[in-house]
């Protein structure tokens, strides 16, 4: 690899997570993970999801209205039919990586109905990016919004898409509640790992899809505020203009004025990003769909403290040349 020039701003982007991030990395525990090949290297600034980056790019948004309620008229979600679909989950991504979501759904289809889309199942087929799509999925009442890794804020497209374009209840797992919560409408979810086994989930969906007050309540947060699904073009930073934009913009207003030091605020060797990817749940129940070679993945932190690499500082603060 080239040395680094002392004028050079080095950018630390992705949009995945950071357990799927392309493998460029060192090996840890038998897998490659993206930071630290270039630990000595040391990035001036990150443009990813996370909320500590310089750059935020969710993938959605949940802004409220600013008197706190619609001023127009607006309307909770119509109650849907009492045998209407229940539950939806579309995916073509059947191999586990951090646990494994696929046997969980197949699981839960054995308790309440709930139909895949996808290959992951009955193989049933959906246009998954167009109008058609929007028009199946929103006979359903839930739609599964499970993230292949469960790391810190890592909250995608899957879970907006069920807000706002199929208008569902999404039934979540992925990031921490908290990190749902902080980002979410208001009890707009239903949280998988709140529940003390999969069949105590299965009763609580059959319980909210069969009472409509109960059901609508998952839906009373669209009288208060909007959500919003942002297009890959907003997230991916270096594919489209607008992302590319977003970056000139935050080094014009921000760096090149000296008002930000160019030192990350998110570390990509720490415990907010690298070190933030976890087991999928805290009961045994959930924990049991987590995948064995991943089992380090809690220990990470510790894995990196104790690295030889980890010493390097993580940031530079180079003078930047206009």
């Amino acid at each position: 690899m080239a040395v680094r020039k002392a004028h050079q701003v080095w950018v630390y982007s992705t949009a995945e997570s950071p357990g799927n991030s392309p493998q460029v990395g060192e090996k840890i525990g038998g897998h490659k993970r993206t930071p630290l090949g270039f630990s000595g290297y040391g990035f001036n600034m990150s443009f990813t999801y996370h909320s500590k980056s310089e750059v935020v790019a969710p993938f959605g948004e949940y802004i409220p209205f600013k008197k706190g309620i619609a001023t127009k008229k607006t309307t909770v979600i119509a109650a849907k039919p009492r045998f209407q679909n229940m539950v939806a989950w579309v995916s073509s991504h059947c191999s586990a990586k951090a646990w494994n979501r696929t046997n969980f759904v197949h699981g839960l289809a054995k308790l309440i109905p709930v139909e895949i889309y996808g290959s992951c199942g009955t193989n049933l087929r959906i246009p998954h990016k167009s109008k058609i799509a929007k028009t199946v999925l929103q006979k359903y009442k839930f739609y599964i919004a499970f993230e292949n890794y469960c790391c810190s804020e890592y909250i995608t497209e899957k879970f907006w898409q069920a807000l706002t374009e199929y208008e569902l209840v999404p039934i979540v797992v992925g990031a921490s509640k908290t990190d749902y919560e902080r980002v979410a409408p208001p009890n707009s979810f239903i949280f998988a790992d709140d529940f003390d086994s999969v069949r105590d989930l299965a009763r609580y969906i059959r319980k909210v899809a069969t009472n409509t007050t109960l059901y609508n309540q998952y839906h009373h947060w669209r009288l208060m505020g909007k959500a919003f699904l942002y297009k890959s073009v907003r997230v991916y930073p270096f594919s489209s203009t607008e992302g590319a934009c977003a970056l000139l913009n935050f080094l014009e207003e921000n760096a090149w004025k000296g008002n930000h030091s160019l030192s990350t605020g998110l570390d990509p060797f720490g415990s907010e990003w690298l070190g933030s990817c976890g087991l999928c749940g805290k009961h045994d129940w959930m924990t049991a769909y987590d995948i064995a070679s991943n089992a380090y993945l809690p220990n990470l932190r510790t894995v990196l403290s104790n690295s030889s690499l980890y010493g390097v500082p993580f940031a530079h603060s180079h003078p930047v040349q206009g």
